[in-house]
């Protein structure tokens, strides 16, 4: 009930982005951490355990990713090695001086929180329309990639029919 009326409340103020609507363990193994990737038409969660590919049709593109303690400890150290909790929130490219935003381009975020050390990450596309994440994050976001692509689960999911621009 208590939980009920703090989410109501929240809803109510809209202040409370931090209170967690549905209290989980992550779905790793042993190795407690979050992990949450999204390159606007990939997701990814340690929370839910979802690996999220948008289809552009009525194909499903959700499918069961846990990662194991090696997998959550290489991207932990990264984190921790690169910095990543002291990382500004917003990396986005600054369109004012060029052509505009490519019509292609994605907004990328990133959070991980390990313990007490929580950071979550925004950025845009390059401003060449270049995908490639900023250099502040780019190893860790590497990492994490290499993690998704070593899934059977992820490598067999069908390609993606949403129109490139």
């Amino acid at each position: 009930m208590r939980h009920i009326v703090m989410l109501a409340a929240c809803v109510l103020l809209s202040a409370c982005s931090h209170i967690p609507l549905v209290s989980r363990q992550p779905a790793t193994g042993s190795v407690v951490g979050v992990v949450e990737y999204d390159t606007g038409l990939t997701k990814f969660s340690t929370v839910t355990g979802t690996y999220h590919q948008d289809m552009c049709s009525k194909a499903n593109g959700d499918v069961a990713v846990h990662l194991g303690d090696r997998e959550m400890k290489n991207i932990l150290a990264q984190a921790d090695a690169g910095g990543f909790y002291k990382v500004r929130a917003d990396l986005g490219t600054d369109w004012s001086g060029g052509p505009g935003r490519p019509p292609h381009c994605a907004n990328f975020r990133l959070r991980i929180e390990s313990g007490d050390r929580r950071n979550e990450v925004r950025w845009d596309c390059g401003a060449d329309g270049s995908n490639a994440p900023p250099p502040q994050v780019a190893p860790l976001v590497q990492t994490i990639q290499q993690a998704l692509r070593s899934r059977k689960e992820v490598r067999d999911l069908p390609w993606s029919s949403c129109p490139v621009q």
